[in-house]
């Protein structure tokens, strides 16, 4: 089966399932925005070690107006002798369906790299109001069904939300649509109005990367991975260090990734004398699992943006429940379906940097407690959040649709 992958956002654990569905014998095409540094360091090799880099493709790109279309029109009259019906239904598809002729004109530069290559499905993994755009116009000029997945910030941050309710025909046109949450499944359904109900299908990862093996545990250590961004709330979690110091609580932090709030980060640090947090920056996967088979717990104290966006299930608090570390996180937005309170972790209300010490100095506290919430965690990821059952309600989904097409 041929699949085409289109998404703005290659991140990693899209790839991951990329990888997944090619080790069950597809064939995966890729169309994707061009990377962050971070996301081409990580995901490259990965593209190359899996021998995906023949089927992928960019988007366009074009600084100005005449940019655009002096590409467009060359390859307009090109396409046209080489597939006249494609190139005819195209042009009428964005005579009809876009608001400006730019739009279009990008929309066509990037989906004619696919005309003569015998799609099956075209899947947006991340649903923002482009791509949606894109899988539709393509679905319809080579007559290929498409699917849908709602993740996040193609949720919860407004801007997208809007475009989607405006592009409510090409959402209901997808012959699935699946999300990755009940939470999501239940605001979808009522933001869209749809009809059909939504399938959740987790966003999952590779157990058997992150196995715990015998290591000396560092006593009283705090680890966090995540983007140094405002929705991920690390300023609560450096905060609750200096709460934790002022009770005299001995710890340590160590803070995974980078991102744009490092220097206010560090600016907070330095202001409240705040000691014994450390950021590592960016750290391939193999390096995280190390840093994290000797923690004692780790934080995430997810917020909600002014924007709309927040986590939603974050792909770290997994991978941290798979090495058996006790998590405390955020009480927003369906994370409990992940994070059982008092079972596997601790959930606490976002905002409240005094409630995050609590948590951690419990932790502390009561090993056994710490002990017996990392074994819990395991089993919930391990039964609800593995790539390979995960992907493979994926690969029904493609499957059923190619066949609906072809009777």
């Amino acid at each position: 089966m041929r699949i085409l992958y289109i998404c703005n956002n290659l991140a990693t654990f899209i790839l991951n399932e990329i990888v997944e569905l090619k080790q069950l014998g597809h064939e995966i095409l890729i169309l994707a925005e061009g990377s962050s540094r971070i996301h081409q360091v990580l995901n490259e090799p990965i593209i190359h070690q899996h021998g995906l880099e023949n089927g992928f493709y960019r988007f366009s790109r074009a600084s100005t107006r005449s940019e655009k279309y002096m590409a467009f029109f060359p390859w307009l009259i090109r396409d046209f002798f080489s597939h006249p019906i494609y190139v005819s239904k195209a042009c009428s598809y964005l005579l009809t369906h876009y608001p400006s002729p730019k739009y279009g004109v990008v929309d066509y530069l990037d989906i004619r790299h696919f005309f003569d290559k015998n799609i099956d499905v075209i899947h947006s993994p991340f649903s923002i109001p482009s791509v949606i755009d894109k899988v539709s116009l393509l679905s319809k000029v080579l007559h290929v069904p498409y699917t849908l997945s709602f993740k996040a910030h193609d949720i919860w941050e407004r801007e997208n939300l809007s475009g989607s309710k405006k592009r409510i025909a090409k959402v209901k046109g997808a012959s699935r649509i699946f999300t990755i949450a009940k939470y999501n499944r239940d605001y979808l359904m009522t933001q869209l109005e749809l009809d059909e109900d939504i399938q959740v299908i987790h966003d999952a990862i590779n157990v058997d990367m992150f196995k715990q093996i015998a290591s000396k545990n560092v006593k009283n250590s705090i680890i966090a991975v995540a983007r140094l961004a405002s929705d991920k709330g690390l300023h609560y979690l450096i905060k609750a260090c200096h709460i934790l110091h002022q009770r005299n609580v001995e710890y340590t932090c160590t803070i995974v990734g980078e991102g744009p709030e490092k220097q206010a980060y560090e600016k907070l640090i330095c202001e409240l004398h705040i000691p014994n947090i450390c950021f590592t920056g960016y750290l391939p996967n193999s390096q995280v699992c190390q840093l994290l088979q000797s923690q004692t717990v780790f934080v995430l104290p997810s917020i909600i943006h002014c924007n709309g966006h927040s986590d939603i299930l974050a792909n770290v608090i997994k991978e941290a429940m798979a090495m058996q570390l006790p998590v405390v996180t955020s009480d927003i937005r369906g994370v409990d379906e992940l994070v059982i309170d008092e079972v596997n972790g601790l959930l606490v209300p976002p905002d409240n940097c005094e409630a995050i010490a609590d948590a951690i100095e419990r932790i502390f506290k009561n090993p056994d407690l710490g002990r017996k919430m990392g074994q819990q965690g395991r089993i919930k990821v391990e039964q609800e959040f593995n790539i390979k059952t995960e992907v493979r309600k994926i690969e029904k989904i493609f499957v059923d649709v190619s066949s609906e097409k072809k009777v």
